[in-house]
């Protein structure tokens, strides 16, 4: 037993099995098919017809498409990480799980590992939706190309969305910070027009959040763009991804002292 507790891999692969067997105890299966199949092809829609209307030679159906169709990730990556820790408040096991020898990082990595297939389950049905509703043109795609560009933001995104998650440990929920920055990211991470129409003092900001790389490396794959080429964008992404995933678990570690001492760990 205690060497199943002290072992990361054991842990990390335990918490990533109860988080989808939790998920389905009280979400059906089909409403989670239809959320799946559903909430990226309104989300690229609203925007796509929001750029015929505006009709900006720069910001094209393509353009706008293929953000989105990235972007569409994010409900997943930074909404469900992030409520990880408000939720395990609402069912009363937050405190029973920090007081486990368990390792932290290895029980909420594993509860977010369940939402990174989710994810790349989402956003390939976005682009689906892309090619076969929005006429996005693949012909030039390199397919290999993009599907590294959808792994590696996944990737980032859900250690960003842990990153916000610790916060739920000293306030009373999540959930809030969770949804401002889902949308702060449709504004500032180039989704719908390119970040330099951003005021300059906005710009760093884009920057500092994985989805920015990704957009503009899937936008390049679908033109047809090499490994290579996506290497720059892919690799700043990785970066930022792994200095996010670390400030997290700083945070949390920090949160949770915090929490402990204001007596705030068991506030719902």
């Amino acid at each position: 037993m205690n060497e199943n507790v002290n072992n990361p891999l054991r842990v990390f692969w335990s918490s990533a099995v109860l988080a989808k067997r939790a998920l389905f105890s009280w979400l059906n299966p089909a409403m989670w098919i239809m959320q799946l199949f559903g909430m990226s092809l309104f989300q690229i829609a609203f925007f796509v017809y929001v750029a015929k209307f505006v009709n900006n030679s720069e910001v094209t159906i393509e353009f706008v498409a293929i953000g989105n169709a990235l972007q569409s990730l994010a409900y997943v990556s930074v909404f469900a990480v992030c409520n990880i820790t408000g939720e395990e408040k609402n069912q009363g096991t937050i405190e029973n799980l920090l007081v486990s020898p368990a390792n932290r990082f290895s029980v909420f990595v594993g509860r977010a590992a369940f939402q990174i297939a989710n994810g790349l389950a989402t956003v390939t049905i976005a682009f689906m939706y892309a090619a076969l509703i929005f006429n996005v043109d693949f012909s030039q795609a390199n397919y290999l190309g993009l599907a590294v560009v959808i792994l590696v933001t996944t990737f980032a995104m859900t250690g960003f969305g842990l990153m916000l998650s610790s916060l739920g440990l000293f306030l009373r929920t999540s959930m809030i910070i969770a949804n401002v920055f889902l949308f702060i990211g449709l504004l500032l991470c180039g989704v719908n027009f390119p970040v330099s129409y951003l005021p300059g003092y906005l710009q760093p900001l884009s920057y500092a959040i994985p989805m920015t790389y990704g957009t503009e490396a899937a936008r390049m794959a679908v033109e047809g763009a090499s490994i290579s080429e996506l290497s720059g964008l892919l690799g700043m992404e990785l970066l930022v991804g792994f200095v996010v995933m670390i400030a997290g678990y700083m945070m949390f570690r920090w949160f949770e002292h915090l929490a402990r001492s204001r007596g705030t760990l068991d506030r719902f």
